[in-house]
């Protein structure tokens, strides 16, 4: 029986420990035509919460086409009037000029990732960077 029931504690013991987790917050600052920083490195298993910050004089967003995330939500921020469809990215959240939105998510796989923001002409312009997870 207790062979049974060990292995059970353990799971929820481990799954109580992450889900407690505080989240890594940083900042990012969006402008034309850079992310500041253009690399940012977390850890896997740990929360982020990015919050972006556009200092720019048009809308800028952050997408991840691929990367393996869990809780993923986003707040502020507003509609994304200036480029398609977003449901191909794993991670997205579109910022207003002037305005403040937040990203949370937690990576589960460690590995470099390709930062973009998908409005029209600002990936021509160079407007990427590099999520590292360790």
């Amino acid at each position: 029986m207790i062979k049974k029931i060990l292995p059970v504690l353990f799971t929820l013991l481990l799954a109580a420990c992450t889900s407690g987790q505080a989240a890594t917050k940083i900042t990012v600052t969006v402008k034309e035509f850079a992310f500041d920083p253009n690399v940012i490195t977390v850890t896997a298993g740990q929360p982020v919460e990015l919050t972006f910050i556009n200092e720019g004089a048009v809308e800028h967003d952050f997408a991840v086409e691929v990367i393996p995330v869990t809780d993923v939500s986003t707040s502020g921020g507003g509609d994304h009037h200036m480029s398609g469809d977003h449901s191909n990215y794993a991670l997205h959240t579109s910022t207003p000029a002037g305005e403040t939105s937040t990203l949370t998510f937690t990576p589960t796989d460690p590995g470099t990732y390709k930062i973009i923001c998908s409005v029209s002409g600002h990936l021509d312009a160079g407007m990427t960077g590099e999520l590292i997870v360790k």
